[in-house]
């Protein structure tokens, strides 16, 4: 996270020196695998932006049926629960060319308050920390968050913001947050079950946060529209 900071810092510096300030600002709106989002920027030169950055909402994970939806050897239904507040940084290498000035290169840091709901009810026996959770006993719950509150981000894409004649613009980024690695909590509805297989339900929970490690890179995709005055 440090070296990404730094080269933030560099971008920002040689572009002070190379391009005069400009006082634009802009708001914007829009959607993406974290959600609903709206931001707030100002264009610092021609070639650097800084954006704030917020998103919100509840939904199915965006590609579930991609990814796909066993986990811990359990089929699981998946929600996410977004909440991110970043800080970005968005750099235009082709600021001054009569086409590619919207070409944007980001970077950033986010507060990540993101979190993932798993849940089953099973159809079938299946088996919890090498216990039998019967068929209709139940529903298994599995919550999952990260351990990395503040998340390196970086990505690429299109954004018209602040390049062009018109005030409207519009935006398609993709990129990568680096939530860290998940922690997971797995219980079920059955007291039962929950009171005399909490080492089971222990173990059933690090299954879990192995087989999604891969959430700890988050695919991050958005498209909106902006508007600059």
């Amino acid at each position: 996270m440090r070296k990404i900071l730094t080269i933030m810092a560099v971008l920002l510096g040689l572009a002070s020196f190379t391009a005069p300030a400009r006082a634009d600002i802009a708001v914007g709106a829009g959607v993406g695998t974290l959600g609903y989002g709206v931001h707030a920027a100002t264009s610092l030169t021609d070639f650097v932006a800084i954006r704030f950055n917020a998103n919100f909402g509840e939904m199915d994970v965006p590609g579930a049926e991609l990814i796909g939806s066993t986990f811990g050897g359990i089929d699981y239904d998946i929600d996410a629960s977004f909440g991110t507040y970043g800080l970005v940084a968005d750099f235009h290498p082709m600021a001054l060319s009569p086409i590619g000035a919207g070409l944007v290169l980001s970077g950033g840091i986010y507060y990540n308050n993101n979190e993932f709901t798993f849940t089953a009810d099973p159809l079938a026996d299946v088996m919890i920390g090498g216990q039998t959770f019967t068929a209709g006993s139940g529903r298994i719950i599995s919550q999952m968050s990260f351990d990395t509150k503040w998340a390196p981000y970086l990505g690429l894409g299109y954004d018209g913001t602040f390049q062009g004649i018109l005030p409207v613009s519009f935006f398609i980024t993709g990129g990568v947050l680096f939530q860290g690695s998940p922690s997971v909590a797995t219980t079920t509805t059955n007291a039962v079950f929950n009171s005399s297989f909490g080492a089971e339900l222990a173990a059933e929970a690090a299954q879990l946060e192995d087989d999604a490690s891969s959430f700890e890179y988050y695919p991050v995709f958005a498209m909106g529209m902006t508007v600059s005055f």
